[in-house]
This record gives structure tokens, C-alpha cells and sequence, in this order.
């Protein structure tokens, strides 16, 4: 997993080419400088130039420090916010499914006197995940620059 991360910073650093050099400039040197010190020196990585930037092959890794750089560095206080919150909620969906108990089981309780539940259907309204916000945010840069 380490490994990854090493090659991941490779591919972050061959992004950050194309990032307009205003937004590359709000990202702190010595993150950069870590990138390029940790980065695996023998893994190579180019952006193919004929694709869109949301269909190129990046590891989950590189997608994940990108989104954090979108996060702390280049998303508006708006923007911002919702992907804090939006982390928050997921960070404690996920310790709620963690803590799920099988009250019966845990009081022995007889299901057979229990009386049946109605079904009911559950509408999921899909909303853009912060990190798809991202992606169609680093496309429109490469839209402006190509």
C-alpha cells in the first residue's frame, strides 16, 4: 500500500503540470517538495493528451491527494464546507454501521409475536459526490487550456 502512494505521488506531480500556475501557486512548496522527494523514481507516468481528463487511468491513491488538494486549496469556502460536512456524515454513517446491534438477539426476543413490518421503498436522490465536483472541475481547466 505504501508502494502506492509513492507511484501516486507521481501521477499528482504530472497533474499538477497542467493546473493553471495561479492554482498551483496555493498549493505550499513543501508539499510539493515532499511529493517529489517520496515519489517513486522509477515509476513513469504521462497524461495521455487525447483523452479527457476524467477518463484517464489514475490510481485511487492520486485521485484521493487530488481531491484533498481540490479540498484545501482550491474549492471555494462554499465549496469547502460542503465537502467537510459532506465527509463528516460519511465518516459517522460509517461508524453507525459499525455499531448496528441485533437488539433481538441481544434481548432474545420472540419474532414470531412480533408482527409483521409494512416494506416501504426508500427514493435515493443522487447528488454529485465532492470528488466527481473535482473531476468535472479539473475538465473544464484542461477545456480552458486546450
Amino acid at each position: 500500500m505504501e508502494n502506492n502512494y509513492h507511484k501516486a505521488y507521481v501521477e499528482v506531480l504530472e497533474v499538477l503540470k497542467y493546473i493553471p500556475k495561479e492554482d498551483l501557486e496555493k498549493v505550499p512548496k513543501d508539499i510539493i517538495q515532499i511529493l517529489e522527494n517520496k515519489k517513486d523514481m522509477e515509476y513513469k507516468y504521462e497524461l495521455n493528451k487525447n483523452i479527457s481528463f476524467e477518463n484517464q487511468i489514475l490510481m485511487n491513491e492520486t485521485k484521493a491527494i487530488l481531491a484533498n488538494f481540490f479540498r484545501d486549496y482550491w474549492a471555494t469556502p462554499e465549496q469547502r464546507n460542503a465537502i467537510i460536512e459532506k465527509e463528516r456524515k460519511e465518516e459517522w454513517e460509517e461508524e453507525q454501521n459499525k455499531i448496528k446491534i441485533d437488539y433481538d438477539a441481544v434481548f432474545k426476543r420472540n419474532t414470531k409475536s412480533v408482527p409483521p413490518k409494512k416494506e416501504t421503498q426508500i427514493v435515493v436522490v443522487e447528488e454529485k459526490k465532492w470528488y466527481e465536483k473535482f473531476v468535472d472541475w479539473i475538465k473544464n481547466i484542461f477545456k480552458r487550456n486546450g
